[in-house]
């Protein structure tokens, strides 16, 4: 049998929550049944400490995905603990994000890298995001078998969008507290920006469009491209969440190629290879020459980068990429 524990978070809007939610989805396709924790902070600890463990005590064999992280560290160091001691399957995590490259790159809180890493080495099987995540894993001594995503597949109610005019425009779409380069970009630059927690005081070329859900972001957005950048800076990628783009998939970056549209990605990016070999996209080192590049392409070369997308978005829809990784890993467990 085939498991996946079932956590409400309680956000909206965000590509975290969304991610999570396909996950179960593209899952339940594959003949997962789902362990469901109740929504609500204090329904949830009961459950984990009352319930859980009888729930898990009658499953004998097969495997519990787990998504990772799941609520705090204590919980997700409760339940792995049950799924490991008290049922007969095997741990599997689908990562979505490691903190200690996300948040703690920079910092010296060894004990939250410590106790994140004991948790990363309790799994049997992992589902990494690429190969870049995966190397990071081995180096700290994750031994259980792994295989990589390359890219978050994505749900995606709307049509995917037709391949129109090349208007060299650039669209920007995540949380916006987390977006400060926006304030550097060039006065000659325009970028039309969509999400939470804009700010009051943007540049004349920071067009805000507005905050809609993941479910209706595709169909708003209306640029030739979407950015794939974060940080800081507007000539690299900086800071911690600069520099987790070398290892994470960004959800935003799923939204665009699901809905068939090209991507302009940060060089150095962990998926910038991936953007690259399926040919969707513009890879950019420095968003000051981002002008440049976008008159560099032509209406032909769009199209087909357009194209290429629209296939991409196909398989996207459909779960394909963590469909795959999860049947690869089950046959080593």
């Amino acid at each position: 049998m085939k498991y996946i524990l079932s956590w409400q978070d309680s956000a909206h809007n965000t590509g975290g929550v969304k991610a999570k939610k396909d996950v179960e989805l593209f899952l339940n396709e594959e003949g997962f049944t789902a362990i469901k924790i109740p929504a609500g902070r204090v329904k949830k600890l009961l459950y984990v400490l009352f319930k859980l463990p009888f729930v898990l005590m009658r499953i004998r064999s097969g495997v519990i995905a787990v998504q990772f992280p799941t609520g705090t560290w204590t919980i997700l160091d409760l339940i792995t603990r049950y799924v490991k001691n008290l049922s007969g399957a095997k741990l599997v995590y689908i990562i979505h994000d490691i903190e200690t490259l996300r948040y703690w790159s920079e910092s010296d809180n060894d004990r939250k890298k410590e106790i994140e890493l004991r948790l990363l080495k309790r799994a049997d099987g992992i589902i990494s995001l690429n190969a870049k995540m995966t190397e990071w894993l081995r180096s700290k001594g994750v031994k259980a078998p792994i295989e990589n995503m390359c890219i978050w597949d994505y749900d995606n109610p709307q049509p995917i969008r037709e391949i129109g005019k090349y208007n060299r425009t650039v669209g920007l779409a995540g949380n916006l507290d987390k977006v400060q380069f926006l304030k550097k970009i060039p006065s000659d630059i325009n970028i039309y920006v969509y999400g939470p927690n804009k700010e009051s005081d943007y540049p004349d070329n920071i067009k805000y469009v507005g905050n809609f859900s993941p479910d209706l972001l595709p169909l708003k957005f209306k640029e030739s491209f979407g950015l794939v950048w974060d940080g800081d800076e507007i000539n690299t990628c900086s800071g911690p969440l600069g520099n987790y783009l070398k290892y994470n998939d960004p959800h935003k970056l799923s939204m665009y190629l699901s809905s068939g549209i090209p991507v302009v990605i940060w060089s150095k990016a962990a998926t910038a290879e991936f953007v690259k070999n399926v040919k969707v996209g513009i890879l950019i080192s420095n968003l000051n020459s981002l002008n440049t590049e976008l008159n560099n392409i032509n209406e032909d070369e769009y199209k087909i980068m357009c194209s290429n997308a629209v296939n991409l978005s196909k398989k996207m829809r459909k779960g394909y990429f963590l469909k795959t990784a999860l049947q690869n890993l089950i046959k080593q467990l």
